[in-house]
């Protein structure tokens, strides 16, 4: 009987760990997706600030 219940054990186990890995790669996902709109907006502040730049006469900041 031992047996049985390390077994059903090990399989509440697994399931639990299951879903702790589509949680955390669910929220992995949604990170990423927040990264990279943080990227896009980044991206288009440093066009700006390089177009004012251009505009005002002033040398790029490499």
């Amino acid at each position: 009987m031992s047996a049985f219940k390390d077994a059903v054990q090990a399989m509440k186990d697994v399931l639990l760990l299951t879903e702790k890995v589509e949680k955390t790669g669910s929220l992995l996902s949604e990170l990423s997706k927040e990264l990279r709109e943080h990227d896009r907006r980044l991206i288009r502040l440093e066009t700006m600030v390089e177009i004012a730049q251009m505009q005002s006469g002033q040398k790029r900041l490499d």
